[in-house]
């Protein structure tokens, strides 16, 4: 397994993904570098520029644990479109070991002889999906990190000098770790944490929302109403970050049909499910987390604008 020069990149930079065969010869005969996969998605981007989003050190694991992860980054808006794993609709932003990247514009480096790949193209599409076990960065995300404990104060330092964070955010970030700490300790509910009434059981509502339909977000005590007391509906939780989006007017971006679990090597179907140009995870709630998820709506959380159509 060859090892491609490596250069720290950070916010802002502008990058190149480097050729699929250099890219190939850093991974092992899993397709992993550092158990991390280089997935059958990800080829269409070589020879591509990019700027940097952010440094991918830390990642919250569906939307509770953190765990730390070297040596990676996030470009700018550059996700998952699932062709290779079941057509999975999460549009997960797509994690970057920077060997497989250049600084944009610096001479091509002549990898090692095709003898010492240990893995071809082909292999990373057999492997992505073998016998309804799918194979991908979300399903392997704890495999290919560490456990990133709340108290180790190195996090929040990279979270300014390394992703620039700025001072009034990182505080913001900081107190509601702080908070939810606290809450989580003494039972009590985490920042802005929304239950509904208990025990709602309501039939699914189906707009049959397409992209590029308008919609606007209902009201948070609208939607409050559709919640179980542990603020989801159907299983499908109502995060914290998506009551800013309240009363916004949204383009819908895709429809959810199908998911992988995270850490898992599971599909699960799901219904009624929609996801919103622009509406992302901000990770203020989980410590600043830089992944950047798009958010699941319910349909029943969202009404059509007269007038609204796929364009």
């Amino acid at each position: 397994m060859a090892t491609a020069q490596q250069t720290k990149f950070f916010p802002g930079d502008l990058v190149e993904v480097r050729s699929l065969n250099e890219i190939l010869a850093t991974l092992d005969d899993n397709g992993t570098l550092e158990r991390l996969p280089f997935m059958p998605e990800m080829s269409a981007y070589a020879g591509r520029r990019f700027r940097v989003s952010s440094r991918a050190f830390k990642t919250c694991v569906d939307d509770s644990e953190m765990r730390s992860i070297d040596n990676t980054v996030f470009l700018d808006n550059v996700r998952c479109d699932g062709q290779s794993h079941g057509d999975c609709d999460k549009a997960c932003l797509i994690f970057w070991k920077e060997a497989w990247l250049r600084p944009a514009g610096a001479t091509a480096e002549t990898c090692e002889a095709k003898t010492n790949v240990q893995i071809s193209e082909a292999d990373l599409l057999a492997l992505a999906n073998r016998e309804g076990k799918f194979f991908c960065q979300s399903s392997e995300i704890v495999n290919a990190s560490k456990p990133l404990p709340f108290w180790e104060p190195r996090q929040y330092v990279l979270d300014l000098l390394h992703n620039r964070i700025s001072i009034g955010r990182w505080l913001k970030g900081m107190s509601i770790a702080v908070y939810n700490k606290i809450a989580h300790l003494t039972g009590r509910p985490s920042w802005r944490f929304v239950a509904g009434p208990g025990t709602y059981n309501g039939t699914r509502s189906n707009l049959n929302l397409q992209p590029g339909d308008l919609v606007r977000v209902k009201s948070l005590a609208e939607i409050q109403q559709t919640l179980d007391a542990a603020g989801k509906h159907h299983h499908l939780l109502f995060a914290p970050s998506m009551a800013e989006f309240c009363g916004s007017v949204m383009r819908v971006q895709k429809r959810v049909e199908k998911i992988i679990l995270e850490a898992t090597p599971r599909q699960r179907e799901i219904k009624d499910t929609v996801l919103l140009e622009g509406a992302t995870c901000d990770g203020i709630c989980h410590r600043l987390c830089p992944r950047q998820s798009l958010l699941f709506w319910r349909e029943c959380w969202l009404e059509k604008v007269n007038g609204s159509s796929a364009s």
